[in-house]
This record gives structure tokens, C-alpha cells and sequence, in this order.
């Protein structure tokens, strides 16, 4: 067999392996500054703005309370909680893409002004995109251990 009749089929064969990838496009990846916006907005006190990085339809499950659902909820929920006194730091995150939403998993740790040691805790987070923005759709997040105050009492051990 020459070389005349082997080009072509190696010039297919290339044409076909170049129109493939151009189909393909790299992978998404977690849109990270609409999370690091909500926590800049928590961490500053931003109460306005830490309610516009939630999604129309969101709640919040906060840790030994009810849900919180609806924008103006969530606005005033936040406003009892202490932004911008407490400080969250925010580590070990895993992030999952789950078809139209992203799935967020990690460790947090809060530092509140008045106590030693920072309060330690895990979250779940789903976002959604609304028109451009992505926002928060659902939020739970809970300690590690119960506060001091709510540490069962230990009995004394007999003799």
C-alpha cells in the first residue's frame, strides 16, 4: 500500500478527533465568590447584604430552632444573630455539582468576642442560580458540641 492512500484515512481520522473536541467543555466549577460574598457580608455586619445572597424560595435551618423561610425572614433572622461581631472562619469545604444546584459541605469555626475558644461546627449549604447571581436556596448548619451552658451535669463517681 503506498502513502497516497493511507493520508487520507490519517486525515479523517484527525479531522474526526478535532471536531470532538471542540464539543468539549471544561467542567464547572462552584461559583466561589457568591461564597465568599455571603461571608464577607456575615463577617462585616452587612445585614442587607448578607439577605441578598439568598435565593427568593430559601431557608435557613438554623440549629435548635424552626425553619426560617422567605427573604424578609431570613433578613430579620440575621439581624438577631450578630453579624459582624461574630467572626466565621470557614475550612474543609467540599463542593458537589447536583444537576441545577450546587451542593456545599464543610467545617466552620466562630469566634465570638467574648468567649476563649472559638465555637466549631460543620454546614451544609445548596445553591441556586436566579437570573445571573448565585444564591443560597438552603442553609443548616450546627456545633460540634453543645455550649458549656448546655452540657449535661456529670455525677459525682463513687468511692
Amino acid at each position: 500500500m503506498n502513502g497516497n492512500h493511507v493520508a487520507p484515512w490519517i486525515a479523517l481520522t484527525a479531522l474526526g478527533l478535532l471536531a470532538g473536541c471542540q464539543g468539549t467543555k471544561a467542567p464547572e466549577t462552584f461559583p466561589q465568590s457568591a461564597a465568599d460574598g455571603w461571608l464577607g457580608s456575615f463577617n462585616g455586619g452587612d445585614v442587607d447584604g448578607l439577605a441578598l445572597m439568598y435565593a427568593s424560595d430559601a431557608e435557613v435551618l438554623p440549629p435548635d430552632q424552626p425553619t426560617v423561610t422567605g427573604h424578609d425572614a431570613i433578613e430579620a433572622f440575621w439581624k438577631t444573630y450578630n453579624p459582624g461581631e461574630v467572626r466565621i472562619e470557614v475550612s474543609a469545604v467540599e463542593t458537589v455539582k447536583l444537576g441545577d444546584l450546587w451542593f456545599r459541605e464543610g467545617a466552620y469555626a466562630a469566634v465570638y468576642p467574648a468567649e476563649g475558644e472559638p465555637r466549631v461546627g460543620k454546614f451544609i449549604e445548596l445553591w441556586k442560580k436566579e437570573g445571573s447571581a448565585w444564591l443560597l436556596h438552603r442553609q443548616m448548619w450546627n456545633r460540634n458540641n453543645p455550649l458549656p451552658a448546655q452540657m449535661p451535669a456529670v455525677a459525682d463517681e463513687p468511692a
